[in-house]
């Protein structure tokens, strides 16, 4: 998936491993190192999960992530009702209680109501969410008792199992379903959306099962999309500008040991990773783009493992990227 990274200005010679790299209209490459955004509770994980509406301004670094919009009366108890049947079908525990807020997620662009189910202890047992116009975009069971259920056998049970949990709150999955093992944490299922037969990374359902295969976690995420532009840059072009980038970017020493690995067509969100000069969340309305990855070896490998560079299949200009360390 396309994550934002934040990036800090540091010489350090030797270390190319993260670097905010010039657009092209700057003639110097510029080594950057990569600083890890901290994350600190579920709050957080399930905003990496869920897209939905968008924020009404831009996310600035250092303002706060999160903010409360007064909601309704009449619109918190619909919530809790919606929340009530949601988790009789996903086999949650009975609440003793619910609390609700609509939450304002400015960096992931996401308007959100959040409904946290209490057990006796006031003790939060489950959070569902739903977009403003009601449609269930996540869900997670925060506790997991041994034996509720019968193991996974493989695969094809827990596709299966995913599917049918999906259908009990409404959500049809299409396309072709992919499967894995969590080590002991049971299985993660999920269907990636695609339009036109583009994929849209980060977008789609997932559905995260307990061994036992009793419901652990659910997510829709789907962003809106820009008009495709007409004619689409072709392959090879867009390969040539990302080595005149790399050319900019990595010292004449170092050249040789990056090169282009492949590359494809995606949906992405334009991001600062860089431009610092972009804002601090990346944009909300995803751009059909040739998404060109460059690989290290070498000495270089030992910092860098290589680069994503989103170029708009339109235009050419540059949409950002990641660093891959």
């Amino acid at each position: 998936m396309w994550r934002k990274n934040e990036l800090s200005a540091r010489g350090d010679p030797g270390v190319w491993a993260a670097a905010r790299l010039p657009r092209e209209r700057t003639p110097a490459p510029v080594p950057l190192i990569l600083a890890r955004r901290g994350s600190s509770a579920w709050r957080a994980w399930l905003r990496r999960l869920v897209g939905s509406a968008a924020a009404s301004d831009p996310y600035v670094a250092g303002q706060a992530a999160t903010r409360s919009i007064p909601l309704p009366a009449a619109v918190a108890a619909q919530a809790m009702a919606r929340s009530a049947r949601a988790g009789a079908a996903l086999g949650l525990p009975a609440a003793a209680r619910r609390t609700v807020e609509r939450l304002e997620d400015r960096p992931a662009h996401v308007t959100y109501d959040e409904v946290t189910d209490l057990d006796a202890r006031g003790r939060p047992a489950a959070v569902l969410r739903y977009s403003p116009d009601g449609r269930l975009v996540a869900a997670v069971h925060l506790g997991w008792l041994v034996g509720r259920g019968l193991p996974l056998q493989g695969t094809t049970d827990a596709i299966r199992v995913a599917r049918t949990i999906a259908r009990a709150v409404g959500i049809e999955p299409s396309g072709s379903p992919t499967a894995r093992v969590r080590s002991a944490n049971g299985w993660a299922v999920s269907w990636t959306r695609t339009v036109d037969g583009v994929p849209v990374p980060g977008d789609g359902l997932r559905i995260q099962l307990w061994p036992d295969c009793s419901f652990h976690s659910l997510s829709t995420t789907e962003h809106a999309l820009a008009a495709p532009p007409a004619p689409i840059l072709s392959e090879g072009d867009a390969r040539t500008v990302a080595v005149r980038y790399l050319d900019r970017w990595i010292p004449s020493k170092r050249r040789a040991e990056i090169g282009i690995v492949d590359a494809q067509l995606a949906w992405i969100a334009p991001n600062d990773t860089f431009d610092a000069a972009r804002p601090d969340a990346p944009a909300d309305v995803l751009r059909l783009a040739w998404v060109v990855r460059a690989g290290s070896q070498g000495g270089l490998a030992e910092g860098l493992r290589g680069l994503e560079i989103a170029i708009d299949a339109g235009d050419a200009s540059l949409l950002g990227g990641d660093v891959l360390r």
